[in-house]
């Protein structure tokens, strides 16, 4: 009889102690992913894109949008277009040389500034007050030097929302 219930504990302990182990490592994988953030600050970051890569971004409260692109290709890259896509509405920039002082084309390891108003567009985002966190879908479609073809990068920016 003694035998019997060492063994029932034993089983006890072993399926209770997988689910156990299982809820915990969905709760920090959730947690992680930032689903139980109730809305504080958020450690600015990105992902995704490749080759034509933003090294640093700001969203104002003003509805401006700036990124520094950062050419990763081993040869220059010209900017075709940028659209951002910010609450399901997504803003168009077809003639990025226009937001970008006059040059979109940018050499291997260089950097240029992108700065976009989607305020001015016929249909702007909310109005986010400072210290709000975004997040903003990008895709840059550019066309690099070496094999004159078209490439996209894209990804997501997720931040806070600065002055």
């Amino acid at each position: 009889m003694k035998d019997n219930r060492g063994q029932a504990a034993l089983e006890f302990l072993l399926t209770y102690g997988w689910a156990i182990l299982v809820l915990s490592l969905v709760s920090v994988l959730l947690w992680q992913m930032g689903v139980f953030d109730p809305g504080g600050q958020v450690q600015p970051g990105s992902s995704g894109f490749w080759g034509a890569v933003p090294d640093d971004f700001v969203y104002t409260s003003s509805c401006i949008l700036k990124i520094s692109i950062s050419n990763k290709v081993a040869a220059s890259v010209t900017l075709l277009g940028i659209n951002a896509t910010v609450d399901g509405v997504t803003y168009v920039d077809n003639n990025p040389v226009a937001n970008m002082g006059g040059d979109a084309t940018v050499p291997s390891g260089g950097l240029t500034v992108w700065e976009f108003d989607l305020g001015a567009e016929p249909s702007p985002p909310p109005q986010l007050s400072a210290g709000a966190n975004y997040r903003v879908f990008v895709s840059m479609r550019y066309n690099h030097s070496v094999t004159q073809e078209e490439y996209l990068s894209s990804g997501w920016l997720w931040g806070n929302v600065e002055l």
